[in-house]
């Protein structure tokens, strides 16, 4: 159980993005004052160490989902916050920001996204001005290890920002991390789409192909019909091909334990053929395992058996669920919404991971043969484990 740690401090100590204490009454956009911080958890580097004005302090958690909690003593209207990261200059940290009344009930500030990765100084992070007693910033590990360490943080009074409630979003690596993908395209020259790599998909987004989703709590990946596909396939894509650093990732079902978990929503079918893969294991010349919409009959596939194991046959367009990939010991484990669906025993190398939307149809059977006839998926979350 996790254990809840707090700390009550003696005076109004804020923090500004400088990194010096300042305990001026707060202005339009300046530091509030904090008067406690607590955490889900530390291993020694205390919660109040962010409060500190030294970038060389911490607070540091391990696990997916840990937090901590700013008290600003009573409700103010809160309109940003600046975080600095541990190793903020090498790792790039996933988190979300969150508000609440009580302490008790929560909402978005601040969707899912990650840090820069590219300094160790505080970046803030601007949403539309709402009334809280409480700020709290949610980890979920970073590009290195599933540790969230965090060096300072300021809570900001109200700066006129009108964020939409689901935080500043302008590129899709402002949601997911990014870090090891490449975005295969639905556009470009014949049999030649488009491919955008790191460091460029950073800062890449083209509408409506790639681009976030209008409250900032995901990607949305679109592939019509009559998008330019690949050599090797008569179907578009939108869709995420795994990388290790610069490299194209590829991995063995007879070494290690490798895990995908996608939080995600088909959103679109095209017509005539309402077919659409969202989310596979590739080989190294064809997909291994995917998990396959056709109308309202969700399945995971196994090699060439597109019907292998039904999953539900009442799916409706927009329903989030989590699809789950677990390769090891030569074996492949399909989980739907944490439920174990099929063991697939396959001895396979030179494997990755897609993610996003590969729209099943294309001009020769599905009519009409344009940009509004396509499959679409959203995602929200994204995270890929090798052990």
């Amino acid at each position: 159980m996790r254990r809840i740690l707090s700390t009550t401090l003696a005076g109004a100590l804020v923090l500004g993005s400088a990194g010096a204490a300042d305990a001026a009454a707060p202005t339009a956009g300046s530091p509030l004052a904090v008067v406690g911080v607590s955490a889900s958890d530390h291993d020694g580097n205390v919660p109040a160490n962010t409060l500190d004005g030294e970038l060389s302090t911490r607070w540091s958690a391990e696990g997916d989902g840990v937090w901590i909690s700013y008290d600003l003593g009573s409700s103010q209207v809160v309109g940003s916050v600046s975080i600095a990261w541990h190793k903020g200059d090498t790792r790039r940290h996933t988190f979300e920001v969150e508000l609440s009344a009580d302490g008790t009930s929560w909402r978005a500030a601040v969707a899912r996204r990650s840090s820069s990765g590219t300094t160790t100084r505080p970046e803030t992070h601007d949403f539309a001005d709402s009334s809280a007693r409480y700020l709290r910033i949610v980890g979920h590990g970073n590009t290195s290890n599933d540790w969230t360490s965090i060096t300072e943080v300021s809570v900001n009074g109200a700066d006129g920002g009108g964020g939409g409630g689901g935080g500043d979003c302008r590129y899709p690596a402002d949601v997911l991390d990014l870090t090891n993908w490449y975005i295969g395209l639905p556009i470009g020259e014949e049999e030649d789409p488009t491919n955008v790599e790191q460091p460029e998909l950073a800062t890449f987004s083209i509408d409506p192909w790639f681009r976030t989703t209008p409250e900032c709590d995901g990607v949305r990946f679109r592939a019509a019909v009559n998008g330019v596909t690949t050599s090797g396939s008569s179907n578009p894509r939108s869709e995420l091909r795994e990388m290790n650093g610069s490299s194209k990732a590829a991995w063995s079902s007879t070494s290690g334990t490798h895990t995908m978990v996608i939080e995600q929503a088909i959103t679109a079918l095209p017509q005539d053929k309402p077919h659409v893969v969202a989310g596979q294991i590739h080989g190294g010349s064809d997909d291994l395992a995917v998990f396959r919409l056709e109308g309202t009959k969700l399945y995971v596939t196994n090699d060439d058996d597109t019907h292998h194991k039904l999953v539900i046959d009442d799916y409706v367009l927009g329903t989030k669920f989590q699809a789950k990939f677990v390769v090891s010991d030569k074996k492949i484990k399909a989980y739907y919404n944490g439920v174990l669906q099929t063991t697939i025993s396959r001895s396979f190398s030179g494997a990755y991971f897609k993610a996003g939307a590969y729209t099943q149809a294309n001009c020769s059977n599905s009519s009409p043969c344009d940009e509004g006839n396509y499959g679409e998926v959203e995602i929200y979350d994204l995270k890929v484990t090798h052990n």
